[in-house]
């Protein structure tokens, strides 16, 4: 797991759409911590200078796009798909980046501030998938309910697809102040029924509901068949992109 974790308050907010996510001059930006994974940064050690360790910064997204880990610095990363626990058993993603468009990350900061309010930090399992990865995951769960159908234009670009595509999805559940993640209706990626989370019960319904509840007044829509994904509201027939995750 990738886990990305700090301090709960003062998270700073993605900019508005168009900008650059900058955290709030009067806050100290938490320091990310890396836990039990193979750290996808890579460290230089400076020949002339043994004692001195450069730290190579993870490449930003693109114009118009967020990196969550910076605009939520306490949500917890636990990118499925940069590692082979997943449904397919195999890495799809070359580094565990959460990217999302600027206007959904803001919406998902929102929903970020009233449940941290609760008591939660968001545990995120996938944000922008590449086109092209839609491809392999279709291939394994040819499944509509589960798995959106990606289609392709004559030239290679990506025409269908899932809204994970678009950069307006995003798959999370809940993790405690201290990180630990909460129990939920089922894992990610579960293609029972119990996927859809009518069967909730106790504290599992309770943290659902705050989930949704949190979401959807951020702006967000969920699903029937997977309790764990919610898309931006107005963002369905946006554009697809396949630029790589790196």
């Amino acid at each position: 797991m990738v886990a990305i974790g700090c301090g709960s308050g003062g998270a700073p907010r993605p900019a508005p759409v168009g900008g650059d996510a900058r955290p709030d001059a009067a806050t100290p930006t938490p320091t990310p911590t890396l836990v039990d994974a193979a750290v996808p940064e890579v460290a230089l050690v400076d020949a002339a200078v043994p004692d001195a360790v450069v730290a190579i910064a993870p490449v930003p997204p693109p114009p118009g796009w967020t990196d969550l880990a910076v605009a939520i610095p306490d949500a917890v990363l636990d990118l499925r798909y940069a590692t082979p626990h997943n449904f397919t058993g195999a890495t799809l993603y070359p580094a565990a980046r959460c990217w999302l468009r600027d206007a959904v990350a803001t919406r998902l900061a929102l929903a970020a501030d009233a449940l941290r309010a609760d008591g939660y930090r968001l545990l995120l399992w996938d944000c922008y998938r590449p086109a092209s990865v839609q491809v392999e995951l279709w291939a394994r769960v040819p499944d509509p309910r589960f798995v959106a159908r990606p289609r392709f234009d004559e030239h290679g670009q990506p025409i269908g697809g899932s809204v994970h595509s678009r950069g307006g999805a995003v798959d999370l559940g809940l993790a405690d102040r201290d990180g630990k993640p909460l129990e939920m209706p089922t894992d990610h990626d579960d293609f029972s029924a119990a996927a859809a989370g009518a069967g909730a019960r106790g504290e599992i319904k309770t943290r659902l509901l705050a989930l949704r509840a949190a979401m959807k007044a951020a702006g967000f829509t969920p699903i029937r068949s997977e309790w764990w994904h919610f898309e931006a509201r107005g963002l369905a027939r946006g554009p697809l992109a396949d630029f790589p995750l790196q």
